[in-house]
């Protein structure tokens, strides 16, 4: 699966083959979230997604399959909601992957607690920290076998405690409300310490 190695110091890089194994020769991070959809039949989705980010402005993105229903649903429906769990609802969260039925039900979907969202129609993780209800903005088809969902965020709510504020610190915030990270393939981590990013001087966003 590797070849070639090259010195570089006292270093050593490794080719990789370029085929769909080579995200999994190391760790990278990523966040963790649950995207809920509504099912055909009125019934809703959530379904963990690392591929998913913020984009610049009220703009939310996640990848996705078109065989998955989360995809389907959320063309479908022109509506989608993103939770983000707490470090330690990682158990709840891997639920939300079960497979489905041969009827394409998830019955451990029944496990997880919820609430209703409130600018779409969808329902969100109850005790996570961070909420978005997005309409569907658009979708980029054909990347590889996955395609790009955009949403325009249409609400947005925070647990209190989690709310970073000018009278405390980043660090003690994180310590009293760690962070949960995916780190593919296959692993989770707790975050509850970090340390200011160190940018030059001038730097401007």
């Amino acid at each position: 699966m590797s070849s070639r190695p090259e010195a570089v110091g006292e270093a050593e890089r490794v080719e990789l083959e370029l085929d769909s194994s080579f995200w999994e020769r190391v760790f990278t991070v990523a966040p963790l979230v649950l995207v809920g959809t509504r099912e055909p039949d009125g019934g809703y989705d959530l379904a963990p997604k690392h591929l998913a980010s913020p984009l610049w402005g009220p703009f939310f993105q996640f990848v996705c399959t078109p065989k998955h229903a989360t995809y389907r649903n959320a063309v479908r429906e022109g509506a989608f909601t993103v939770s983000w769990p707490r470090h330690d609802q990682v158990v709840l969260t891997s639920l939300a992957s079960s497979p489905r039925c041969e009827g394409g039900d998830k019955p451990e979907l029944q496990g997880l607690p919820t609430f209703a969202a409130r600018q779409v129609d969808g329902v969100l993780l109850r005790d996570g920290y961070f909420f978005l209800e997005c309409r569907t903005d658009r979708v980029v088809d054909e990347i590889g076998e996955n395609s790009l969902v955009i949403g325009r965020v249409v609400a947005a709510l925070a647990d209190r405690a989690a709310l970073r504020a000018s009278e405390r610190e980043d660090d003690e915030l994180l310590r009293a409300n760690p962070l949960l990270a995916y780190l593919h393939p296959g692993r989770f981590a707790t975050i509850e310490k970090s340390q200011g990013f160190p940018f030059p001087r001038g730097f401007r966003r």
